[in-house]
Formats: structure tokens, C-alpha cells, sequence
């Protein structure tokens, strides 16, 4: 299948709205060393008080609450609760890999956007065009969704999925992009600093 950078069919947009995860490609420019750190400590504990991060990284609470602010309207940042599926009474978690037909990518991800199982969708390559998450209630509700709600959207031509049996890790916390080499003094923290 022929497919532009983003992964989405050549020729599939047109006429058509596509909703993209925003990132931090809407900044105007890359993360500083100080917004790496502020985020770094918003993974640690999302509900760390701004007063002790900018205590940490050696600014003022405006500024940290500024460049958070900043990084949360630009969609680089989302603070949020990440649950265990398992512990709300979920039973079954799968990982499915969804061949679609040519020019069909967009309108097959918009389909699945609103379902309340889909807890991530991606475009991929390889051997599948899109790549989702889904948990369900029980092994019936997966079997539902599998046989009969999937095959039935337009452009969908197979899928193949995975089960998932225990979780070994889950970690939202990204590596540093910006980090300094061993042994070289730490970043700056920008004293002083417009937000």
C-alpha cells in the first residue's frame, strides 16, 4: 500500500477532516532544558505541586505554571490518571492489527475514535495499516467487537489480534530528548527567564 509520511493512504485526505494527536511539533520551537525538567517531574507525579517543581528546577511557580500552561494549549503535554484496566473490572485487554483497503485509512480511524473500547489507534506500517488497543468486559464483548463491529466498517479488510495475558511494565515517562552526557555540567535552568 502506497502511504504518505504520516501513514495515512496517498491520495486518502482529500475531502476529508483527519484529526492528528497533537504534539510538540504545534510549539514554535523545541523543548527547552527547562521544559524537559518540568515535564520530567509531571511523569514522576502528575499531581506534584508547581511551588516544589519550581523549587527543583530553580525558577519562580509563575514561570513553571506558565510553561506548563504553554505546553498543555500547544497539546505537548496532557496530565491524567492512568488506571489498571484490570483493577476497574475489565477483563480482557487485546492489541489488533487492522488491514484497510486504499484511500479507506481516515474514515476507518474516525470510526473507531468514538468507541469507548479503543484506548489507542495508531497508523503503522508493516503488516498492518492501523494499529489499535481495546479492553473489554469479557471474552463475548471482545468477540462482538471482533466478529461483528470491525468487519463491518467500510475499508476494513482483516485483522489480527493479540491477547494480552499479564502486564509486565507500563510506563508513560518518555526519555529525555535533551539530556547532557556523563560528566558534563547540567542544563542551565533559566533564571530569570520569560515564561
Amino acid at each position: 500500500m502506497s502511504s504518505s509520511p504520516s501513514g495515512v493512504p496517498a491520495g486518502s485526505t482529500r475531502g476529508t477532516r483527519s484529526r492528528q494527536l497533537p504534539g510538540p511539533d504545534l510549539l514554535d520551537e523545541q523543548l527547552s532544558p527547562l521544559d524537559e525538567a518540568i515535564v520530567r517531574q509531571l511523569q514522576d507525579d502528575g499531581r506534584r505541586a508547581f511551588r516544589e517543581i519550581a523549587r527543583s528546577v530553580g525558577v519562580s511557580e509563575g514561570t513553571v505554571r506558565a510553561r506548563v500552561r504553554r505546553l498543555t494549549d500547544a497539546g505537548a503535554l496532557r496530565v491524567v490518571a492512568i488506571a489498571d484496566p484490570f483493577r476497574l473490572g475489565f477483563r480482557v485487554l487485546a492489541f489488533v492489527l487492522i488491514d484497510v483497503a486504499p484511500g479507506h485509512q481516515v474514515a476507518v480511524i474516525e470510526t473507531l475514535l468514538p468507541w469507548p473500547e479503543v484506548t489507542y489507534i495508531s497508523s503503522c506500517t508493516g503488516r498492518a495499516d492501523v494499529y489499535i488497543q481495546v479492553v473489554c468486559r469479557s471474552h463475548e464483548d471482545l468477540w462482538e467487537l471482533l466478529s461483528e463491529r470491525l468487519p463491518s466498517i467500510p475499508g476494513v479488510e482483516g485483522t489480527e489480534t493479540f491477547m494480552e495475558l499479564k502486564m509486565h511494565k507500563i510506563a508513560y515517562r518518555y526519555p529525555a530528548s535533551i539530556a547532557p552526557a556523563a560528566g558534563d555540567p547540567p542544563a542551565p535552568t533559566e533564571r530569570g527567564a520569560d515564561p
